[in-house]
């Protein structure tokens, strides 16, 4: 997922860059197209509606809802099952609900109880100061869990059940990631369309000198 992102805002950049070179070596007026890709990168859809390509701007504009929509519904969806697991933990192991860090309700899908854990890190210690006795003190009361914090699980079929919820809450936030990937998809496709596809549709109204020579004419180009 971070190489796609990666890949596509380095494909945005050439095309900007490329757009922008346009418009900087031109002695005319400035290149409408650097402005509609820009347009594109902040507003899939945008670009087409400068350029007076109605259709491809609804239709971005229409995708670019879409998956903000979906995206909103995904991250809702994995806090709403992240905080009923851990209200289902605090009823049924007794766990800490105040506490803020994920790891210690990843810990909660692991152990049945604190000792347990505690256990592990007590092993960790002796592994990382095997004679050092109190650094191994010092690095089980950074790392391990005492006091308000301890829990117990009261079956494994209860642990099982947490697991499960978190499970889905994860699930549902990597969706949201792959819906966020294609949110920048959807900048490059309309950044690309923009810079390559897209012909300019717009109505000019210019100033001319008339035919006679006596006066100036008004000149209105019409781009089908």
């Amino acid at each position: 997922m971070l190489n796609i992102r990666k890949l596509s805002l380095f494909i945005l950049l050439v095309i900007f860059t490329h757009t922008y070179a346009q418009v900087q070596s031109t002695n005319t007026q400035p290149n409408i197209k650097g402005k509609t890709v820009a347009a594109s990168i902040l507003l899939p859809g945008l670009g087409q509606r400068i350029l007076n390509n109605n259709l491809k701007s609804e239709v971005m504009m229409w995708t670019e809802g879409a998956i903000w929509l979906l995206y909103g519904g995904f991250q809702w969806y994995g806090n709403s099952r992240n905080h009923d697991a851990k209200i289902f933990a605090g009823c049924n192991a007794d766990a800490n609900t105040k506490i803020k860090s994920d790891k210690y309700y990843r810990a909660l899908e692991r152990y049945d109880n604190t000792e347990l854990f505690n256990e592990d890190i007590r092993r960790e210690a002796r592994e990382k100061f095997p004679d050092n006795p109190q650094e191994q003190i010092n690095y089980l009361n950074q790392y391990g869990y005492f006091g308000d914090s301890v829990w117990d699980w009261k079956s494994d079929s209860l642990r099982y059940a947490y697991w499960e919820k978190r499970k889905t809450a994860r699930a549902a936030f990597t969706r949201a990631g792959f819906v966020l990937g294609s949110a920048l998809l959807n900048r490059l496709v309309s950044a690309i369309d923009c810079a390559f596809f897209t012909p300019d549709k717009r109505n000019k109204i210019s100033f001319a000198p008339n035919s006679d020579g006596n006066g100036i004419g008004l000149l209105y180009h019409l781009n089908f």
